[in-house]
C-alpha cells in the first residue's frame, strides 16, 4: 500500500489504503521517521505545548492572552471565514466526540475510550465561500480535575475543505498516555497566527469546538493488559537446528503490534526457554503436532490462566506449506477455567516484525475471535461481523506507527486480505475478554484446579493425548466420554473442536473425574467423532 504524509505535530501521520506503499519507523516516545515513496508533506510546523489560562470570553475576536510563537501578551484572534465543525479522538478506532459543533454524549461513541493510551484528537472545519489560502492556528486546551491545564497548537495551511483521509485535511494533536485521564475536559479553537491581519469575517458562532463549552472526554477508566509467553521453538530435525533470536527489538515489534490492535494500556511479554521439537512439524496442511508440544509445554509450567502461550517456529522442513501460524482453538468466553486454550504458533520469518501480523491474528483465536469473511478463502465466520467484505467501517490510526486506515481500505486482522486493522467490532470485543483476564491478575486468582484430559486429532488422523488444567462448559459440549475403569464405566461430557486453519483437525477437551484416573481406556463419541484411546497413549502432565 502507498500511503499519503501528513505531519502530526513533530511527528508524521500516514494515510494509507488500497492504493499506497510505505516505509516507517517509530519508537514507544513517538518519534518517527519515513522513507515514503511518492508521499507528499502537509505540513512542516510543529506543536507546542504549553500551560495557561483560558480567556474569558470566547465569542470575542481576541481568542486568546498567547501567541503561537510563546511571546505573552499577544493576542490572538479567531480565524475569519471558517468554522470548526468536528472534532474525533483516534486510539485505534475513529470516535466523533463533536459533531456539528455540539459535543457527542459518551454513551453515543461508537467504540469505548480508554484511559491511559495514546490518543490522536482532530479537528475538521467548513469554509465561507470567500476563504482565502493561510496559515491557520488549531489550539487545543486540556483541563484536567486538579485544575492544571495543558495547551497545543498546530498549525495548519488550510486551502480546501478538511476531510478523514490523506493531506493537509484536518488539525491533529497528539495526547501522550499521561495526558488521558478521567474528568479531563477539551475545546478546540481556530485562530490567526500572532501578527497577522486576516480578510474576511468571524463565523457566528465562531471556530470552537464545543460551542456551548469545554466538553468532557468519556472515558472507560479500567486496567488493561495483555500476558504474553513468546516460545522460540529448537526446531531438530534431519540433522538441522533452527530457533529464533529473538531480541529487545523483536519483542517491540511484537508487543507494539499488539498493543496498536488491542484496547490496551500495556502488553507485557516474557520470553521462555527454548522448546526443542524433533519431529517433523508435519507433512499435512497445519501446525497441529506442534500445538499439541506447546500446550503440553503450558501445561508444564502451569502459568496463570490469563497468559497467552506463543510459539515462534523456523521449520527445518519448512512444512507445513502455505501456512503462517495456528491457534489450538477458538478459545470460549474467558474464564478462570480455560486458560490452557490460549496457545497458538506463527512462523518467525526472521525477525519479530515479520511474525507481528500472523501474531496478532492467532492470538486473536485464542481470544475468542472467529475469522471475518474478505478474501473467501477463511473459514469458520463470525456471522455478527458488521461490515462488507471484511472492512474495518471506521478510520483506523496506528499508536506507534501514527499510520491512518481507510474504513474501506482496510481490512480486520481476522481476515485473510491485506492493510490489516482492527475495526470498531474487534475493538469492543476484545476489550470484554482483557478486561477479565486483567481483572484475573489484579484479584490474584489461581488456575482451576479441575483436570482434564486434552487431546489433538491431527490432519492425517494420529493424534497426541494428555492431561492439564481446565474445565469443559456443559452448554458448549457436544459429545460424550466413557473411561473404562476397574469399577465399571464412568461416562461423561466431552467437547471437540475443529482446529482454526486445521483441515480437519480437532481438539478435544474430556473432564477427568477422580474415578477415572484408574482408567485402562477412554471412548469418546461426537459428531464427525469416534475412537478409543488407550490409557497407555495418555501423557500425565496433571
Amino acid at each position: 500500500m502507498r500511503c499519503a504524509a501528513v505531519t502530526l505535530s513533530s511527528l508524521l501521520l500516514l494515510a494509507c489504503g488500497d492504493d499506497v506503499s510505505s516505509a516507517t519507523s517509530s519508537d514507544d516516545s513517538g518519534g518517527a521517521t519515513s522513507g515514503t515513496t511518492g508521499s507528499t508533506d502537509a505540513s512542516t510546523s510543529e506543536a507546542s505545548t504549553s500551560s495557561t489560562t483560558q480567556a474569558a470570553d470566547d465569542s470575542s475576536g481576541s481568542a486568546d492572552e498567547s501567541s503561537t510563537s510563546g511571546e505573552a501578551g499577544a493576542p490572538l484572534e479567531f480565524a475569519k471565514d471558517i468554522r470548526l465543525d468536528r472534532l474525533t479522538v483516534n486510539q485505534a478506532t475513529q470516535v466523533t466526540v463533536v459533531d456539528g459543533g455540539v459535543e457527542v454524549p459518551g454513551a453515543e461513541y461508537n467504540t469505548r475510550v480508554i484511559s491511559g493510551r495514546r490518543t490522536l484528537v482532530r479537528g475538521f472545519w467548513s469554509l465561507h465561500a470567500n476563504f482565502e489560502p493561510r496559515e491557520i492556528v488549531g489550539r487545543l486546551t486540556i483541563e484536567y480535575p486538579d485544575g492544571t491545564q495543558v495547551e497545543q497548537d498546530f498549525e495548519q495551511f488550510v486551502d480546501g475543505e478538511s476531510s478523514d483521509g490523506a493531506g493537509a485535511s484536518s488539525f491533529q494533536w497528539l495526547l501522550e498516555p499521561e495526558e488521558v485521564v478521567p474528568g479531563m475536559t477539551f475545546r478546540a479553537r481556530l485562530l490567526e497566527p500572532a501578527g497577522t491581519e486576516a480578510p474576511g469575517e468571524l463565523s457566528d458562532p465562531p471556530p470552537i469546538a464545543p460551542l456551548a463549552g469545554p466538553g468532557t472526554l468519556e472515558l472507560y477508566d479500567v486496567p488493561l493488559q495483555i500476558r504474553v509467553v513468546l516460545v522460540p521453538v529448537q526446531h531438530e530435525f534431519e540433522g538441522c537446528t533452527q530457533a529464533p533470536d529473538i531480541t529487545d527489538e523483536d519483542i517491540t515489534a511484537m508487543r507494539q503490534e499488539l498493543e496498536q490492535n488491542n484496547p490496551v494500556q500495556q502488553a507485557l511479554f516474557e520470553v521462555r526457554e527454548p522448546m526443542v521439537y524433533t519431529e517433523t512439524i508435519g507433512n499435512a496442511p497445519g501446525f497441529s503436532p506442534l500445538l499439541q508440544a506447546l500446550a503440553q509445554a503450558r501445561a508444564e509450567d502451569d502459568p496463570d490462566p490469563s497468559v497467552y502461550y506463543y510459539g515462534l517456529v523456523d521449520p527445518c522442513d519448512g512444512y507445513p506449506p502455505g501456512l503462517l501460524g495456528q491457534a489450538i482453538a477458538i478459545a470460549g468466553p474467558p474464564t478462570q477455567n480455560n486458560g490452557q486454550e490460549r496457545v497458538s504458533t506463527g512462523r518467525w520469518n526472521g525477525s519479530g516484525a515479520a511474525a507481528a501480523e500472523t501474531f496478532v491474528h492467532e492470538v486473536g483465536h485464542t481470544q475468542g475471535r472467529r475469522h471475518v469473511r474478505c478474501s473467501g478463502g477463511e473459514a469458520g465466520i463470525d456471522a455478527a461481523y458488521p461490515h462488507a467484505g471484511g472492512r474495518i467501517g471506521v478510520w483506523g490510526f496506528g499508536i506507534y506507527d501514527f499510520e491512518l486506515r481507510s474504513p474501506s481500505g482496510g481490512r480486520d486482522y481476522m481476515t485473510y486480505c491485506s492493510n490489516e486493522w482492527v475495526s470498531d467490532y474487534s475493538w469492543e470485543f476484545t476489550l470484554e475478554v482483557i478486561e477479565t483476564l486483567t481483572g484475573f491478575d489484579l484479584e490474584g486468582t489461581t488456575p482451576t484446579d479441575d483436570v482434564v484430559l486434552a487431546g489433538l486429532i491431527h490432519e492425517d488422523g494420529s493424534a497426541g493425548w494428555w492431561t492439564q488444567r481446565g474445565h469443559v462448559d456443559p452448554d458448549l459440549a457436544l459429545g460424550t466420554a466413557r473411561f473404562e475403569t476397574p469399577r465399571g464405566l464412568v461416562e461423561t461430557i466431552a467437547s471437540v473442536q475443529p482446529v482454526p486453519h486445521g483441515h480437519n483437525a480437532r481438539y478435544v477437551q474430556i473432564p477427568l473425574p477422580e474415578n477415572a484416573r484408574s482408567m485402562s481406556a477412554v471412548e469418546l463419541s461426537a459428531p464427525g467423532t469416534s475412537l478409543r484411546v488407550g490409557a497407555e497413549s495418555i501423557r500425565t502432565i496433571r
